[in-house]
């Protein structure tokens, strides 16, 4: 999963999988959001974890050879998935989890009741608290 942050048609996002190209960013070669001057690009995300404009090498490798697929979520479906996993099940997610979460919230729709969704939860939300009570309306 990767930050869609505003939405990816425009430009506060950093879903560097989605609409990233090759190139080099600290020193290391993977795919980039870049500016018209083809420098870093300025992102976007509610979690500061993913506002960062590039991705690691081994994401990199694995998406040249097909081996794995990245969906995004939106700023919006990260606060509902976050407030959706409190609610639900007393876990709060880390705001770079909840993306995930967003994402299994919308596959599970399509699932059969035999189906199982395993989501690997990265960190604590109990972080995020303060800046998610100014985002949400409770």
């Amino acid at each position: 999963m990767e930050p869609a942050g505003e939405g990816l048609d425009t430009p506060n996002h950093a879903a560097t999988m989605s609409l990233g190209v090759k190139g080099e960013i600290h020193g290391f070669k993977c795919y980039v959001l870049l500016d018209e001057k083809g420098e870093p690009a300025p992102v976007h995300s509610i979690a500061s974890g993913l506002d960062y404009p590039g991705v690691g090498p081994q994401h990199s490798h694995l998406r040249d050879l097909q081996l794995a697929t990245y969906e995004s979520a939106t700023d919006a479906e990260c606060l509902e998935a976050f407030m959706a996993l409190s609610r639900l099940e007393g876990i709060i997610p880390a705001l770079e989890s909840a993306h995930a979460i967003a994402y299994a919230m919308k596959i599970a729709k399509d699932m059969s009741a035999d189906e199982t969704i395993l989501v690997n939860l990265s960190g604590r939300g109990d972080k995020d608290i303060d800046f998610i009570l100014d985002k949400v309306n409770l």
